[in-house]
């Protein structure tokens, strides 16, 4: 059985003890043992890959290992990892075997950072657990990771969760995990996605009630977590998810917009990093409501006849100045931007500034075809 295995043999006073009829083993490594090891220890199990000094401890543990490195031990948390079994060699080596999906849980970054910085002085703990059921996996990585924190995404990545997304928008940059690096992380595609729920008893979007959807606006955070847990069915929007993230992407970055955002509205809170925010897109997209219908027998939204991707591109960049406008009179009140998305019916209002732009888009090609 053991050919099957991928084997690790590690340097360290490894003990064995008995929890609730299972091995544990702990023992203490030095950071140069973890320098010389012949083959590096699984990362399977943990949805956190090795981000360097893109994580923000990772430059405070080389310091210390730079320094003071006999206080590595009190300060880290050490290493942990799932295998499948052991043995104990007789030169005083620890032999450890991992199956597929095995290995270290919570720890990667410490591990990387000994086995690169280490040396003498430095130890740390590390904790090796054997019959760790498979189905509590999951859960038990992000519990431990939760002080660090592991985020949300990681988990619903790790539970292959965003498998439709990645199939409707394969070749797009989006961060599905915590150590990818791209700007658009899978929360704001299920945001998006959020925003054209269905109620499948009325047949209706959700958030057409704007209060219902100033509610979602506030507890979007859940979202993330509802869809892992499957409490929510996003992959109903798989019709429209393309075309709505396009629009998003197109819209929040368009230079007009951009511009009127700049030279009109004081509030910081519009734009970041040159870019329109959530706060205000989401409001957008909701408005697009009326582009879309729901076929009674998938309840799958499609965009309506006769309205298609670059007609909504148009008809949004048309009427910005406008929406622009809208805002700033609020803003003459004195309400800032959280204010104006939880007070006002903003969404609505984009609504009714496009239909009335889109119908009067509409008599004009009625008058060029008479």
């Amino acid at each position: 059985m053991k050919d099957n295995l991928i084997s690790v043999t590690i340097d360290a006073d490894f003990r064995e003890y008995m929890v609730n009829g299972k091995k544990i083993l702990i023992g203490i490594v030095s950071g140069r043992a973890l320098m010389e090891l012949k083959k590096d220890i699984p990362n399977k199990p943990n949805p956190r890959e090795y981000m360097g000094k893109k994580n923000k401890y990772v430059p405070k543990m080389i310091k210390t290992l730079r320094y003071k490195p006999e206080l590595f031990i009190y300060i880290n948390n050490g290493i942990h990892i799932t295998a499948e079994s052991y043995i104990k060699n007789d030169d005083g080596t620890t032999t450890i075997f991992f199956k597929n999906g095995e290995g270290v849980y919570n720890g990667n970054h410490t591990k990387n950072v000994l086995e690169k910085y280490g040396g003498k002085n430095s130890y740390v703990i590390i904790a090796v657990y054997f019959e760790v059921p498979e189905d509590e996996i999951v859960d038990i990585i992000i519990g431990k990771n939760s002080s660090t924190p592991t985020k949300e995404i990681s988990r619903g990545e790790k539970l292959d969760r965003y498998e439709w997304v990645k199939k409707i928008l394969p070749d797009y940059k989006i961060k599905y995990k915590e150590s990818d690096e791209y700007d658009l992380d899978i929360a704001t595609v299920l945001h998006i996605a959020g925003i054209f729920q269905v109620d499948s008893i009325s047949q209706s979007f959700i958030n057409k009630d704007h209060r219902k959807f100033q509610s979602y606006l506030r507890s979007k955070g859940d979202l993330v977590k509802k869809h892992n847990d499957g409490k929510v069915d996003l992959d109903k929007t798989r019709f429209i998810l393309k075309d709505l993230f396009d629009f998003y992407q197109f819209v929040r970055s368009d230079e007009e917009c951009v511009t009127l955002v700049k030279r009109n509205l004081e509030n910081r809170g519009w734009l970041r990093k040159g870019v329109i925010t959530d706060s205000l897109m989401f409001n957008i997209l909701n408005a697009l409501n009326f582009a879309l219908y729901i076929p009674e027998k998938t309840l799958y939204p499609c965009l309506k006849k006769g309205y298609d991707l670059d007609r909504l591109k148009i008809l949004t960049t048309k009427v910005f100045p406008q929406i622009v406008n809208n805002l700033k009179k609020y803003e003459d009140e004195g309400l800032k931007v959280s204010e104006i998305c939880r007070e006002k019916n903003i969404y609505q209002e984009i609504q009714n500034i496009m239909l009335v732009a889109d119908l009067e888009e509409k008599n004009k090609d009625l008058v060029t075809v008479k």
